[in-house]
Order: C-alpha cells, then structure tokens, then sequence
C-alpha cells in the first residue's frame, strides 16, 4: 500500500514538472500589459491627478472650520462700578478701571469659533485651476499609454529574440550533427593511410567552432526566454514554451511613409501629452496671474465662549469677550497679495510654458523622423529577406553537395569548411533579418501609435 502511494506522488510530481505553460505572442502581450509595474506606477499617476481635480473642486465648494478650545482667564465680580455693583445710585459713580489686575484669581474659560464659508467668485482662479488639472490628468492617461507602448515592443524583442535564438541553436546542432557523422569514417580512413590528417583536422576545427556558436545560441536562447518570462509575470524558473514552432516575417505594413507619418502626428500619445501639457500651463499660467485679486464668499460665522468666575453683562454698550456668544451670515472679500512671491509664481509657470511649446515643437519634428526611420528600416528589411531566402536555399544546397563530395574524397576539407561557413552565415543572416524586420514592424507600430493604448 505504501508504495503504491509513493509511486502516485512521484507521478503527480511528474506530471506537475512535465506541464509547461505554453502562450503565443498576443497571450503574452496581455500578460505582461497586465503584469508590468511600469505601467501600474503611470496608472498610480492618474489616481493622483484625479485626486487633484477633486482637490480644486474642494476649493470652490463649502468649506467649514471648527476651533473649540480652552484656556486661562481672570474671574471678575463686584460689579462695574467702584461701589461694587452694576447699578449707579442717584448721586453717582464711577468705573472700575482695574481690568488689568487679577485681583479676583484665576479661573478656566471655554469657547468655540465657526464658521461656513462658501466662495463666490475667485477671478478665474478656480476655474483656471480646474482647467489645468484637468489636462494634466489627460497628460498622465497618455503616459500610460506611452508606457503600454515600451510593454508592447519589449514583449516582441524578447519573444522574437527567443524563437531567433532558437532556430539558431536547432540549425548549429544539425549541422553539427552532419559533421560529427563523418569524423569517425575520416578518422578511419587516415588510421588506414587512405585519409588525409589535414582534411581530419579541418573537420575537428569546425567542429570546435560549432560548439562555440551553439553555445552562443544557447546562452542568448535562455537569456531572452528569462527575459521573456519577467515581463509577462512568470517566475523565472517555472517552465514555460512559446506557440510558434519558428520564427516567420510578419506581414509587410501597407501604406505609404506620409500616410503613416500623419497617422503618427494623430495617433502617437507624445502629440497627445504635448497638447494636453501646453493646455494645463496655459490655464496655469492664468490661475497664478489671477493670484493678485482677491476672493468674494459668503457664509455664517459664529463664536460663543464661557467663562465661570466672571459676571455675565447683558449692556448692549459693554461686550465681554469671555462671556459672550454671537452668530451671523457674512459676506466679504478676502485678499493675500504677495508681489514677489505673485511674479515669482508666474514667472515660473511662463517658463514651463515655454518648455513645453519647446517640447511640443521637437515632437512634431522627431516623430516623423521616427516614422521615416522604421520605414525604410522595414523596406530594406524586407528586401534583405528576400535576397537571403534565395542565397540560403543555395548555399544549403552548396553544403550538402561538399559534404557528399567530401564523403566520397571528391574534395578536401578546405572546400567542405568554406561551405559550411557559407551555409552557417547564410542561415543565420536570415534568422537575424528576420527578426530585425519584425522588431522594425513593431517599431513602425509604435512610431505611429498603432498598439493597444
């Protein structure tokens, strides 16, 4: 019984390791816009812009302020009057003009302000601001997609890179294979006298420089599929395949360089961020120019403070802070003028708003730079694969037909080893431009804005 469970776990076990997760380009494409930090942190960045905007409609809404406190305060009895009363007799009286003196004692006094105060026009100030903070949150929403971009084209760098790396190591093996068959029959040959030992050595050195290549693929094969795996969210030592069994030329974009360079003006998050940015500055530029006048409200203010130890007067003529209690509605004017913190303030926000128009006009310059640039990067591309998938189905021909030669001692190893060479180079030169046109194709898309924002 027990070791039948044992053989149980060591199959579940087995099974377990054996199942590799296996996804193709457009599942690890959500992976990773799903997974990637970078993005999170832009999005953290639009919450914080939203609570901004929150924060300027704040400012214009209701506003209450509360202060209950306590404190220390002389008692005072005997009356108003030197006779220690607050009546005056026929005759007449006087004042007490002791108020300063604490000759009663100490006593403790309560109280508590209020107030409820509503703007009513601020001069542009809060309606600027609102202004700006709404193109800001605009702002950071198109740097999300900037960043989903950057996720975009580093999932295709790495998951091409992969299928690369991979047929290259397949091919280098095989032809390793090809040459490991005839080492033993050579070797053969030149223990009998038959063979040349130039001939076995010249086949020993390619296989020396196989091993190196093959190592090589390995190395980059295994980096990109880490690569791979940390971009989409797998831990990197779980095993994990990709769909495609080679790496394919993706389909050449259709359209014209100007019809996609006017689709990058339109599309790209840059020109988005650019008009947004220069928008926000603008209406701040006039909200720290509004600074200088001041803000109309409304509202009620009350106040009421106790004092035990103190006689309560009712004289409407004679007011006793400590012992009194008021409430009224309000209407005023409220006015902070700093004139060198104001023209510092728009100075500063001039001098942003200058940086951005800098910045907008350079976008408007380089993006169509970027376009041309993938443009003709993928034209020629394209050409290169074209001419290599000719030179590769010849030079594969070349190597077979030398090593047949070679097996029958038609020719030498010189002439064998510059085949190979031939086909190796060939091969992999494909391999790469392959890989090279579909990153450029994906650059073209991002250079347009053509990607899931």
């Amino acid at each position: 019984m027990r070791k039948t469970h044992l053989i149980f776990l060591a199959l579940a076990a087995f099974s377990g390791m054996a199942q590799a997760q296996t996804v193709n380009l457009e599942q690890a494409t959500q992976m990773a816009l799903n997974a990637d930090p970078r993005i999170e942190e832009q999005r953290a960045n639009v919450a914080a812009a939203q609570a901004l905007i929150q924060k300027v409609q704040g400012e214009g809404g209701i506003r209450a302020s509360v202060n209950l406190y306590a404190a220390l305060a002389p008692k005072a009895s005997d009356g108003l009057f030197t006779n220690g009363t607050n009546s005056c007799p026929a005759g007449g009286c006087t004042l007490r003009d002791d108020g300063n003196t604490i000759n009663d004692g100490i006593t403790v006094t309560s109280g508590i302000t209020a107030s409820i105060i509503k703007p009513l026009y601020t001069f542009g100030k809060l309606s600027n601001y609102m202004t700006a903070a709404k193109y800001n949150k605009q702002l950071k929403s198109d740097e999300v997609a900037l960043a989903k971009g950057q996720t975009w084209l580093t999932v295709r760098r790495a998951y091409y890179g992969y299928l690369t790396a991979r047929d290259t190591r397949q091919f280098l093996v095989g032809v390793r294979h090809q040459l490991a068959d005839a080492e033993a029959p050579l070797k053969k040959k030149v223990d009998s006298g038959n063979g040349s030992m130039r001939d076995l050595y010249a086949l020993q050195n390619g296989l020396g420089l196989m091993d190196k290549y093959i190592a090589e693929a390995t190395g980059v094969e295994q980096i990109a599929l880490a690569g791979l795996k940390t971009i989409i969210g797998v831990p990197i030592d779980d095993p994990l395949t990709v769909a495609d069994d080679h790496i394919t030329p993706v389909t050449m974009p259709d359209g014209s360089l100007k019809q996609f360079s006017n689709e990058a003006l339109a599309n790209r998050p840059e020109m988005h961020m650019a008009e947004s940015g220069l928008a926000a500055l603008r209406s701040y530029v006039q909200a720290r120019k509004a600074e200088r006048y001041p803000n109309i409200y409304a509202g009620v203010m009350a106040q009421a403070q106790y004092t035990p130890g103190r006689d309560r007067l009712d004289n409407p003529y004679i007011y006793d802070p400590l012992n009194s209690a008021f409430a009224t509605p309000v209407i005023g004017i409220k006015w902070d003028f700093n004139p060198g913190e104001l023209s510092a303030n728009v100075s500063g926000a001039e001098a942003e708003l200058r940086g951005a128009v800098a910045k907008a006009q350079l976008a408007q310059v380089g993006i169509p730079y970027q376009v041309t640039e993938a443009y003709r990067n993928v034209e020629s591309l394209n050409t290169q694969i074209q001419a290599l998938e000719k030179a590769r189905v010849a030079s594969k021909r070349w190597m077979i037909s030398s090593f047949l030669d070679f097996q029958a001692g038609l020719v030498d190893g010189g002439i064998l080893g510059m085949a190979v060479a031939g086909n190796t180079s060939t091969q992999v030169d494909y391999l790469k431009a392959v890989n090279d046109f579909n990153m450029q194709v994906a650059q073209l898309r991002v250079a347009t804005g053509d990607y899931p924002q």
